[in-house]
């Protein structure tokens, strides 16, 4: 899946923007937005924020792979 500019750019335009879209990005653009940030070594806010979203997408993501293991595929 490609990082979606939009959604991207909002993610990195302010913390406010962030938090506007950040429910909406996708492991993908929240760890592209990670590298890109802490390149810039600047605002530690953001960079937790974004941080805390990867961890909740890999724990939906595990969650989900757990449910499938034990409980088989959904329909």
């Amino acid at each position: 899946m490609a990082v979606r500019k939009w959604h991207f750019a909002q993610a990195l335009h302010s913390f406010a923007a962030l938090k506007k879209v950040v429910n909406e990005l996708t492991e993908e653009e929240v760890l592209a937005a990670l590298d890109l940030e802490s390149r810039a070594l600047r605002r530690k806010s953001l960079i937790d924020r974004l941080i805390s979203r990867a961890i909740r997408l890999n724990e939906i993501n595990y969650a989900r792979q757990l449910k499938e293991k034990y409980h088989g595929k959904s329909t």
